[in-house]
């Protein structure tokens, strides 16, 4: 297997306009500031909802989740919440009311949530680690917080369970959502205990909290019946706004943040259909923004996790964690078909889906929903049936079929799961005495399961029984293991090769790829990996979102002619979105396409990794399928374009690097 040789990409990164997360009004500037949670950026809109463009982050991206936001109402400085992967222990981050930079802050536990008061007092609730109230002031020049209030429990001997949304009044009260006891306290600036509001009529998954001082209301996403309900100021239940669904005015799995304007209307960020809605204080739907919703391409992925492929068709089958979906490719990189959308009950729901097997006796599907409902899922291959849910934890990062059975790997606290997939019943498990789990293969042969370490360079072989046979260690961390005859196949996050292992004398014999990177051959983050009927080796990637296909080769032999590309004719903007098509050729084959967008307002360039536009020239891949000496592709532009003209150009490179002349078009967006 070490001769095999890179020979395609399928799939690209693509990201929504904006996946709605944080929000908040900037009454200093008159914008609201939204979070687009999957592309880890900040981005700024009239309330009219005209795109005005983002915060400016060092490295493109903030480092981490943007999650919720907070403004001083003094001189519109922007606070945000910075959590999931990639986060640093700097969880907080600053911003001018222009956008532009001012420092980090690291809290003392996990900051998810957060608001500004009216003195600019910075308040953050702890849900995931120790459920407290945090109240800071912060010192510019020092470029710290000091800690001026600690909540601990309610009031005296009643204790909080997992805490989110808060929002301050005129008077310097605090309101936080307790998602476990279903209400939202309410303390004084120094920390003494109101009133508790709830828990009926609330149903639960509490999210957002905003305060309209001037209209004597608190509200509050009620994410679990979908709609945001308000209260009097004494707490006293008033009425809903909305409810749960997928049309305009209704929100997919409920809302996220809150936040109200000068005028009193409400606005709430709808992660789940990529767009914010605004609501009159009696519930009457006014607008959307994006409108429509920007979705990212329908055969790019925003963030790649899982893989497999059937075993009969050939096909290749991921899971997009970020765009809460499953897609199905040829072999050829077309996409055949697609399932799933952001929510927490089944059939469609997903939940941050990250992994994916085909049952290979039945070609059903199972699909891992890693942060909760509705959990592990069984399909039909067409998904028109779902099969069942087996009662087992969250946090299963990969699925396995051997034997007839269903395999789960939970990655924290660590263990194994062995399932019945008729009965659905769990026959064995096997707990992790070695922390937290990445992936995951079963030996055919005799039962044994490969398992690799989630930060440690570890790869246990453990027997069925749950004996550890043998630890070994790898050149890097890995990730994805798969299995083909007595060669072991090891995703090294590290360094960006395939570890190729005996599975009888457990020494590494070799590697595949060409290391860490973005150009052809090369993998970012190689994450899920399989073998398909056709004997070659599929590699997902989660930072490229991409899956590069590995062949038994050989390379084509070298040459240095030109690739050729042409762009198709006809209106590319569609609902303000650029979408290009056209063919590339080329005698080697095509490696990518790539497109260079140019703002000709601004001279800035869209960059389809960070998902915003930047001032370097930058290049971003396009999706690209069928015969590779003739193949199709197209590109996508999901980012909100306000309306003026924009310079794209694109390029194919072909397997050797040779670079065709670029295609030019000026496109004007309405």
């Amino acid at each position: 297997m070490a001769s095999y040789v890179p020979e395609r990409i399928i799939a690209a990164p693509s990201f929504p306009g904006v996946a709605a997360w944080g929000l908040a009004y900037n009454p200093v500037s008159d914008e609201l500031i939204v979070g687009d949670y999957v592309s880890r950026q900040v981005r700024r809109y009239t309330r009219g909802g005209v795109y005005l463009g983002d915060l400016r982050n060092a490295g493109k991206t903030i480092g981490g989740v943007a999650s919720a936001l907070g403004v001083d109402p003094r001189d519109g400085a922007i606070y945000v919440a910075v959590t999931g992967e990639g986060r640093t222990s700097l969880d907080v981050r600053k911003y001018d009311k222009d956008g532009n930079f001012l420092f980090d802050l690291d809290m003392p536990g996990a900051a998810t949530w957060l608001t500004v008061d009216h003195d600019g007092n910075l308040w953050v609730p702890e849900g995931f680690s120790g459920s407290v109230v945090r109240k800071f002031t912060v010192d510019d020049a020092t470029k710290s917080a000091t800690l001026q209030v600690l909540i601990t429990e309610a009031k005296p001997g009643v204790p909080m369970k997992v805490l989110t949304g808060a929002a301050a009044d005129a008077q310097g009260n605090i309101y936080v959502a307790d998602v476990g006891n279903k209400v939202i306290h309410s303390w004084t600036s120094t920390g003494q205990w109101r009133f508790d509001i709830g828990p009926a009529p609330i149903k639960g998954d509490l999210r957002g909290v905003a305060v309209d001082d001037e209209l004597g209301r608190i509200y509050l996403s009620d994410a679990v019946f979908g709609g945001i309900r308000y209260f009097d100021m004494n707490g006293v239940y008033q009425g809903a706004i909305s409810g749960l669904g997928m049309n305009d005015g209704e929100f997919t799995d409920g809302a996220r943040q809150l936040a109200v304007g000068p005028d009193h209307h409400v606005f709430g960020a709808d992660y789940g259909s990529f767009r914010v809605q605004e609501f009159l204080p009696d519930g009457t739907f006014v607008k959307l923004f994006p409108d429509p919703g920007m979705r990212p391409d329908p055969a790019g992925i925003s963030q790649a996790r899982g893989l497999d492929v059937d075993p009969v068709t050939g096909d290749v089958l991921t899971v997009d964690a970020f765009g809460q979906r499953a897609n199905r490719y040829s072999a050829q990189g077309e996409l055949l078909g697609q399932y799933g959308r952001r929510g927490s009950s089944p059939p469609e729901g997903m939940n941050y889906p990250k992994a994916l097997v085909v049952n290979p006796t039945t070609r059903d599907i199972w699909i891992s929903s890693f942060e909760g409902p509705p959990g592990v899922v069984g399909y039909s291959a067409d998904f028109s049936t779902v099969l069942g849910r087996p009662n087992i934890p969250r946090w299963v990062g990969d699925l396995e079929f051997s034997g007839g059975k269903l395999y789960a790997l939970e990655r924290r606290p660590g263990a194994v799961r062995v399932i019945n997939p008729s009965t659905l019943a769990v026959e064995r498990t096997w707990t992790s005495p070695y922390g937290l789990l990445h992936g995951l293969a079963v030996d055919p042969a005799n039962g044994n399961m490969w398992i690799t370490h989630d930060s440690k360079p570890l790869l246990y072989v453990v027997s069925p029984a749950g004996k550890t046979l043998k630890t070994l260690t790898l050149p890097g961390v890995g990730w994805g293991v798969a299995i083909k005859g007595d060669e072991v196949a090891v995703s090294n996050t590290t360094t960006g090769y395939i570890d190729l292992l005996s599975r009888t004398t457990y020494a590494v014999t070799g590697k595949l790829g060409l290391g860490n990177g973005f150009t052809f051959g090369k993998l970012k983050t190689p994450s899920g990996l399989q073998f398909g009927p056709d004997g070659k080796l599929y590699v997902v990637e989660q930072v490229s979102s991409r899956v590069t296909v590995f062949g038994p080769g050989p390379s084509p032999a070298a040459e240095t002619v030109r690739p050729q590309v042409s762009v198709a004719a006809g209106d590319p903007v569609t609902g303000g979105q650029i979408v290009l098509t056209g063919t590339a050729t080329d005698a080697s084959g095509i490696a990518f396409v790539e497109a260079r967008v140019r703002d000709l307002t601004t001279g800035r360039y869209y960059d389809g990794r960070a998902a915003t536009y930047v001032t370097a020239s930058t290049w971003s891949a396009g999706v690209v399928w069928g015969d590779l000496t003739a193949a199709s592709w197209r590109y996508t532009v999901p980012a909100t374009l306000p309306s003026r003209s924009y310079a794209v150009s694109i390029r194919a490179i072909d397997r050797h690097g040779n670079v065709s002349l670029l295609a030019n078009r000026t496109i004007a967006v309405p």
